[in-house]
């Protein structure tokens, strides 16, 4: 009978209860693995998404404002009504231009062509972010550079892809630095990622310093203006280069409107 007993299929309960504690061991110790691998995964998820807001904190938080040329020009997005009585009292810009284009009917374009009646120079050069920049429009920003009134404020919409070839223009051209430098104006800190199309932004700047390698020389600004006037590649001319002129008072189009 006892024989029997050992030989039968049932588990002796000593052995079935080491089975179950062995089993209930191995459960801890795998969700204790599994908690801390989530509580890895959580921290590193916590410490990219800090990284994240922090590097674009200028596009989430700043109206994507940055200084390109202390004193002299300074970088925004799309500066809303709101925007102007501080940009005013803490830039001072004689000059603004415009890189996005605009109407009467949208109201953060007549706030910024009423800045005209304060004395503020405001230009328009309407660009695409997602194309590559045109001759005659490289060439209006490099004229720009030379005779407008300073401080200047570049913007477009957003303030990362146009404005960012816009402020690296101006670094190449008034502070004479080489183009693999001055192309940092386009960086993912003032929310520019050279993708579906904005990428063309970047094309002067290789352009231009492969340019420089096989002519043997370095970088100087009358040289750049001469290399965007005569070699840089324009796939369509036909619009000419002729250089900005500021926008009209508000009263002046409405009293030439009348007329």
């Amino acid at each position: 009978m006892q024989k029997t007993k050992e030989l039968g299929v049932d588990a002796p309960p000593r052995a079935a209860k080491l089975t179950k504690k062995k089993g209930a061991d191995v459960n801890i110790r795998f969700d204790r693995r599994r908690r801390r691998r989530i509580a890895v995964e959580l921290a590193l998820l916590l410490v990219v998404g800090a990284l994240t807001v922090w590097t674009l904190r200028r596009p989430l938080f700043q109206g994507n404002y940055g200084v390109v040329d202390a004193g002299h020009v300074y970088r925004f997005a799309q500066p809303q009504p709101s925007d102007w009585p501080r940009l005013l009292k803490e830039v001072k810009p004689a000059s603004v231009i415009n890189l996005r284009g605009g109407s009467m009917k949208d109201p953060w374009y007549a706030a910024e062509a009423a800045l005209a009646a304060r004395g503020v120079d405001v230009y328009e050069l309407t660009m695409s972010a997602r194309a590559r920049p045109r001759r005659f429009e490289l060439l209006s920003l490099l004229d720009l550079f030379d005779r407008c009134r300073y401080p200047l404020l570049i913007h477009c919409k957003a303030g990362a892809d146009r404005t960012g070839l816009a402020s690296g223009l101006y670094r190449m051209y008034r502070l004479g630095e080489p183009p693999e430098i001055a192309r940092g104006a386009l960086t993912i800190a003032h929310g520019h990622v050279p993708i579906t199309g904005t990428e063309h932004m970047h094309e002067p700047f290789i352009e231009y310093q492969a340019w420089l390698k096989a002519q043997g020389v370095e970088h100087t600004s009358e040289r750049l203006r001469a290399w965007v006037a005569n070699d840089y590649h324009d796939p369509n001319q036909q619009t000419k280069f002729r250089p900005l002129q500021p926008l009209p008072r508000v009263e002046e189009v409405a009293r030439s409107a009348a007329q």
